[in-house]
């Protein structure tokens, strides 16, 4: 959930985090901080000297922040989107234990398509950015990284409440049309955390793998004008195409 704030009817609206979003956010990125400071205390595995690069994949969920978007679409009859949809991506990530400093660069996306009757509501939405983290702990084995960065969203959706006129390939072209396209372009902010944990199993494989968890929400910076088409549309709601994100990190040190 996002809230809107307005100075002038005419005005464009500044987005800024509900809450209610906010809220498990901080409390989910406080427990794994708390959890992996104890983790730490209690290794005693020595840091290594030189920089460790990993190379990994996350899966998990996204919670974008298309509330607004959502009574727009009701209001002309489409279908709303869910607002929860299975994330995935992958990236790499750099460990400067002697200045204990992270640098993580991500690419992350999420999709997913609504259908009711003739109404369906399909919806894409991707960032890639680049974050600083600071290295918690005093131990290799368990990686505490929170992390603050930006990253470039690009956000996406078709609606429909009518079925095509035609079934026919040629007869759908020459056909009313019957979907709506709206795209998206904008920086966003990133804030979270990942704790994760190094070497799996006695194997030199298995020392090389990574575990942990990544939280954290993505935020709006500038509200651009919605497309169609390459075409600008002026107005329109406001939308937080990265919002809260939960993720499972699987890597492997290069």
């Amino acid at each position: 959930m996002m809230w809107r704030s307005c100075a002038l009817p005419d005005a464009k609206c500044v987005l800024t985090p509900s809450p209610n979003v906010m809220r498990p956010t901080i409390l989910l990125v406080s427990l794994l901080l708390l959890l992996a400071l104890r983790a730490a205390g209690q290794s005693t595995s020595a840091v290594p000297p030189t920089k460790r690069v990993y190379l990994h994949s996350v899966v998990g969920v996204a919670l974008p922040g298309v509330s607004s978007l959502n009574t727009e679409l009701s209001n002309a009859g489409f279908l709303p989107l869910s607002g929860a949809y299975l994330l995935r991506g992958a990236g790499l990530y750099t460990v400067f234990p002697k200045a204990r400093l992270a640098t993580l660069v991500t690419f992350m996306s999420y999709s997913g398509t609504d259908t009711e009757a003739n109404r369906s509501s399909w919806v894409r939405g991707s960032t890639a950015g680049a974050s600083l983290g600071i290295v918690l702990g005093r131990t290799d084995r368990i990686q505490c990284i929170p992390y603050a960065g930006l990253a470039y969203a690009w956000f996406g959706t078709r609606v429909s409440k009518v079925a095509p006129a035609s079934t026919t390939f040629s007869g759908y072209l020459t056909g009313p049309t019957n979907q709506q396209s709206l795209t998206r372009e904008q920086v966003v902010g990133n804030v979270g955390l990942q704790v994760s944990k190094t070497g799996l199993g006695q194997s030199s494989l298995g020392q090389k793998l990574l575990l942990g968890l990544r939280a954290g929400y993505l935020f709006p910076l500038n509200t651009p004008n919605w497309e169609t088409n390459a075409v600008s549309l002026s107005g329109g709601p406001g939308v937080n195409p990265g919002g809260t994100y939960l993720s499972l990190v699987l890597g492997s040190a290069l």
